[in-house]
């Protein structure tokens, strides 16, 4: 029994740096609630396999879908914080959530530890082309001279497409109608746009690229502080709205609170060195991904400025928790 005290007390004794040159010694596991299938998705399983490479042990990749997120973001913050249990969340999970959800579960910056922003997924702003315009300035126009006749479509109450309308809406001083979708139904939306029952839509870049051909949507311009190597010939809304709120579309990792620093680090120097690679970007980069790889210090402090934001913008819109 003294024995067996004596090497637990050992082990307490150790120093984090010593634990984390160790580390990994086991399996991995990467826990996300992202949609199977969605270029959120596929990055994140691009990076576990590069991760997996790197860290030189086997790395899960586990879907834990349900509740915008939620369900894994509160699995992982009961794990132990030993570099083994990995978030790998998107924005609207621990930026929109809290703010919109009264039972979200977690708190962002309580119960987790960042790691990595790893890559941004702007979203894009097309209109049905029977509204006959071909820019950002052109829609804000008619729906000036339209007030109340445009309605624009969203995932649902508190999304990051639902405060992406509203902070236009703000932004450019015009009045839309928000139509939520029930169930994250981007292929509803994208039908009802395509019929005109909607006018006006934010999708991510492959949903966009699908129905350009059909000659009945627009492309207008990207939400994202500067033009993408996917449409570098388009303007993003920033230029013609420079007030606009900046509203986060992005997916990170991050682990339980209390994750020792050097593994941070560890971690957060993988994803980068993963991101730099041209193969994974040029990978990226066609699903409508743009790689980024911030420090863990960079996106805590994201983190709470885009919270900050958009609780801002909620109460300036009245848009309510529910």
């Amino acid at each position: 029994m003294i024995r067996i005290v004596l090497a637990a007390l050992s082990v307490l004794a150790t120093p984090v740096g010593a634990l984390a040159q160790a580390y990994p010694d086991k399996t991995i596991r990467i826990i996300t609630g992202t949609q199977t299938g969605t270029s959120g998705d596929i990055a994140g399983r691009l990076l576990a396999q590069k991760l997996q490479v790197a860290l030189g042990q086997t790395v899960v990749y586990e879907s834990r879908p349900g509740a915008n997120g939620q369900l894994s973001a509160n699995h992982v913050k009961t794990l132990p914080a030993d570099g083994y249990n990995i978030l790998y969340v998107a924005s609207s999970t621990i930026i929109t959530g809290p703010l919109m959800s009264k039972t979200v579960g977690f708190d962002t910056f309580r119960d987790f530890t960042p790691i990595s922003l790893a890559v941004g997924a702007p979203l894009y702003l097309v209109a049905n082309s029977e509204l006959g315009v071909d820019t950002t300035l052109g829609l804000i126009d008619y729906a000036k001279r339209n007030a109340g006749k445009l309605n624009y479509g969203s995932v649902g109450h508190g999304s990051v497409f639902h405060f992406q309308g509203e902070a236009m809406k703000a932004a450019a001083g015009i009045d839309m109608l928000h139509v939520p979708y029930t169930g994250a139904n981007n292929a509803n939306i994208i039908g009802d746009l395509l019929a005109n029952r909607v006018q006006v839509y934010f999708p991510a870049y492959p949903a966009t690229l699908a129905a350009l051909p059909s000659g009945k949507i627009k492309l207008l311009g990207v939400f994202y502080d500067q033009r993408t190597k996917q449409r570098p010939d388009l303007p993003t809304v920033q230029e013609a709205l420079p007030n606009l709120v900046a509203v986060p579309s992005w997916f990170g990792f991050m682990g339980p609170a209390g994750l020792p620093q050097p593994i941070v680090a560890r971690l957060e120097a993988e994803v980068k060195k993963a991101l730099d690679d041209p193969e994974v970007s040029k990978k990226l980069e066609d699903i409508g991904i743009v790689p980024v790889g911030s420090s863990a210090a960079e996106m805590a402090s994201l983190m709470r400025r885009y919270t900050d934001e958009l609780a801002r913008l909620a109460k300036q819109v009245g848009i309510q928790p529910n």
